[in-house]
């Protein structure tokens, strides 16, 4: 056999086929036939674009044959002249460097498949990113995730607690000036990237930290919005009877008959229009509110403490009481209203099981039936007598100084919260839900829409709440802000005492509840969907056990969520509503906006986002929203961290129903579910900018900056953006940068060691 050395003069291999080539000291470039040359480019072989392959009719070349293997072969191209389709990648291999050996598939290729059916796209066999069934799954989705329980039952609750048409002008300024703008922010960010809340971050990897927030967040809230499903559906089991619980105060209540109403509950019906109160005190309660409290909640049984004081060497006992004083002295947990937890998550994995194309589906009517319920409790409301009176507390001031009013810091607060609970802006759903829509989706369009649709929604409810509670005032002469409590069970009062006073109001109070229910169940499925798909974006490979993981999460939150169902349930729900519901989000934001507008660049979004839309520049009025959406994102953050500090500055620690206080280490474990989410971002931030600063071949400041993964989800996109980005530097993209140039892999001996 020749030495390998005289390989340099061609004695130990064929000639090349090439009727033409480019020479250089002995070494020959051979010319791939109708292809242009490339000479002393990073790739030398002049590799052909496959889409030259349809244009020129060159099914026939194969780029890993030699020349003459196909010499003769039936079905030669045209560009392979007399004797076939010219010479492939080994030819130019071998000819230019003569000193590698020889592939084992050279003289012996296998059968290889059209240049057309290679993925060249794939990032290590990654599998196709699921997509909604249709544009319509997608709208009744993201109209399930933000109109659900928060705008029904947490919307009018807080505009209770907080002054009615005090808390709406500050809810509606933060919802045109934040809320919209970050909730296209978040739907078009998942469109562009595809990708879930966590892996998004490719774009500034010093946020990680902030994805992951976001995924707790969202666990913590699907834990107790579960919930308020397992009360609807509690309140729809009882409504199967000759009369509906709650209408009328009863010694009988419950399953078993054991429940009985107190001297101070007070019958507003049907049957009973002019509502009286026998209570010695003054202090009556509807027949609702009992029901609510002692049937629904047990919270009469739970173990409540009067503080003592020591004075003048006598004990005595204060008016104020706390809840939840003992550690683990939660009380007993109600099976009744834990078997219908254990229903609702039964439901919720049902649906969840087979991803988003099961839960896309059942949008088309859980987000439009419970329209027409609000709407027909709307219309009754407003008919009752006195109901123009709570209609002008909603909308009109009381007063415009002091607390409860316009200029309190905690009212602004409130409405911050408000506002990103009802979008879901900040939790990661709705990165996720962006992530799986078609690529040139109009999502500037549904996003104004949906926001809109959020708010008008939030209206009805306060408006059939409010004209309940003023029907309730001026029938019983109690005051409006007098009339309930508060807290979270405001809906499962106002609503049940309307429903009551219906021709037949047990098939009114069935619809109603299985419409909360619903409304529950759309953002119940965001939730989770999230949690699963950050998962799923992390390891790929869990895809496969889709049924297993939805189930122990499943199982999971309902196990966690079981505190809720005891006679303590009440107390520890508003716990976890408050802390880690509420405050957490607004910390998320402000990191979520710094990291999106600030370190990776509020211009540079919104070029990616035109790029996108195919928005173009043209024109004064293109110009104008493009820079005010620009400076608009750039100052939320501003906006976010001015309404918490000074909120923080005068904070008040909850109460609930505006009497029962809890001790210090309550309001600890709060601060603890606030700190388990946003401590999120700084741990995951030092753990990036620590991996940045060893790693050799990175640089520290490439942790503020995107990686090279970072660009449209979509494969046939993402080559005009790369090949626009570089035409905007004003740059050039060689060898394997070059969008525009097709690799298919090269299968011969030492590729790999050779370019790795």
């Amino acid at each position: 056999m020749p030495s390998r050395k005289s390989s340099r003069n061609h004695n130990d291999y064929p000639a090349s086929t090439s009727s033409r080539g480019y020479s250089n000291g002995g070494y020959t470039y051979p010319i791939v036939p109708g292809q242009p040359m490339h000479y002393g480019s990073y790739n030398p072989y002049g590799t052909a674009d496959r889409r030259q392959f349809t244009r020129d009719g060159l099914y026939n070349y194969d780029p890993y044959r030699r020349g003459e293997y196909a010499q003769g072969q039936p079905g030669a191209g045209p560009g392979a002249g007399a004797g076939g389709p010219g010479p492939g990648v080994e030819d130019k291999w071998r000819n230019t460097y003569p000193y590698v050996p020889t592939s084992y598939y050279y003289h012996s290729p296998p059968p290889r498949p059209p240049p057309e059916s290679l993925d060249l796209e794939t990032e290590g066999g990654e599998e196709e990113r699921e997509n909604w069934g249709s544009k319509w799954e997608f709208i009744f989705s993201c109209v399930g995730l933000s109109v659900g329980i928060g705008n029904v039952w947490r919307f009018p609750t807080l505009a209770y607690e907080n002054g009615g048409g005090s808390f709406l002008i500050p809810y509606f300024i933060l919802l045109i000036f934040v809320g919209k703008p970050m909730y296209y922010m978040e739907l078009a960010l998942g469109q562009f990237a595809q990708r879930g809340p966590v892996s998004i971050w490719k774009m500034c990897p010093l946020m990680q930290g902030v994805g992951i927030a976001q995924c707790v967040v969202s666990c913590i809230v699907a834990i107790y919005y579960n919930v308020i499903m397992a009360y609807c559906l509690f309140y729809i089991f009882s409504s199967f009877a000759a009369e509906v619980p709650w209408s009328k105060c009863s010694k009988e209540w419950g399953y078993s008959a054991n429940i009985a109403s107190d001297e101070r509950c007070y019958e507003w019906s049907k049957d009973e229009p002019n509502a009286t109160c026998a209570a010695a005190d003054g202090t009556c309660q509807s027949s609702a509110k009992q029901y609510y409290d002692k049937v629904v909640l047990g919270i009469d049984k739970a173990f409540l403490s009067p503080t003592a004081e020591l004075t003048d060497g006598e004990i005595k006992i204060t008016n104020e009481t706390y809840a939840l004083t003992e550690l683990g002295n939660i009380g007993d947990i109600k099976w009744d209203i834990t078997l219908c937890l254990l229903l609702s998550w039964m439901v919720v994995f049902a649906c969840l099981v087979k991803g988003i194309k099961s839960s896309g589906k059942v949008v088309y009517f859980t987000a439009t039936f419970p329209y027409l319920l609000l709407i027909i409790l709307l219309v009754y409301g407003c008919t009752l007598d006195g109901a123009l009176d709570g209609v002008k507390e909603l909308f009109i001031p009381k007063t415009w100084s002091g607390p409860k009013s316009i200029q309190d810091p905690q009212v602004w607060r409130k409405a911050a919260e408000q506002m990103f609970f009802s979008l879901s802006v900040s939790w990661g759903g709705l990165i996720m839900f962006g992530s799986y829509n078609k690529f040139h989706h109009k999502v500037h369009v549904t996003a104004t829409v949906i926001s809109s649709l959020d708010f008008v929604t939030s209206i009805i409810a306060g408006v059939v709440i409010f004209s309940i509670l003023g029907a309730l005032s001026k029938e019983t002469g109690i005051p409006l802000d007098k009339i309930v409590e508060g807290g979270q069970g405001l809906a499962f009062i106002a609503y049940p005492t309307a429903l009551a006073r219906l021709p037949v109001p047990q098939v009114w109070a069935i619809m109603f509840f299985f419409m909360l229910f619903l409304l529950g169940l759309d953002s119940e499925f965001a939730l989770l969907e999230t949690v699963l798909t950050a998962f799923y974006d992390a390891i790929p490979s869990l895809k496969r056990f889709k049924p297993v993981i939805t189930f122990l999460l499943c199982l999971s939150c309902f196990l966690i969520s079981l505190p809720c169902m005891s006679y303590s349930g009440a107390f520890v729900f508003q716990i976890m509503d408050d802390y880690g519901g509420g405050m957490s989000v607004m910390w998320i934001a402000i990191f979520e906006v710094i990291g999106i507008m600030w370190f990776y660049g509020a211009n540079n979004f919104a070029k990616d986002l035109n790029f996108m839309l195919n928005i173009s520049m043209d024109g004064c009025w293109a110009w104008f929203r493009h820079y005010f959406m620009v400076v608009l994102w750039t100052i939320i953050p501003i906006i976010l961290i001015i309404i918490l500090g000074v909120s923080l500055s005068a904070w008040e620690q909850p109460l609930y129903a505006k009497e029962i206080q809890y001790p210090d280490w309550i309001h600890g474990v709060g601060y603890f579910l606030i700190l388990i989410a946003v401590a999120q971002i700084p741990i995951w931030g030092l753990f990036m900018t620590l991996y940045y600063l060893c790693a050799p071949s990175k640089k520290i400041a490439d942790v503020i900056r995107p990686t090279p993964e970072w660009g449209p989800g979509d494969k046939h996109a993402r080559k005009k953006y790369q090949a626009s980005r570089a035409a905007r530097h004003k740059g050039h993209l060689h060898g394997y940068e070059n969008p525009a140039m097709a690799y298919p892999y090269y299968n011969y001996a030492g590729y790999h060691s050779y370019h790795m």
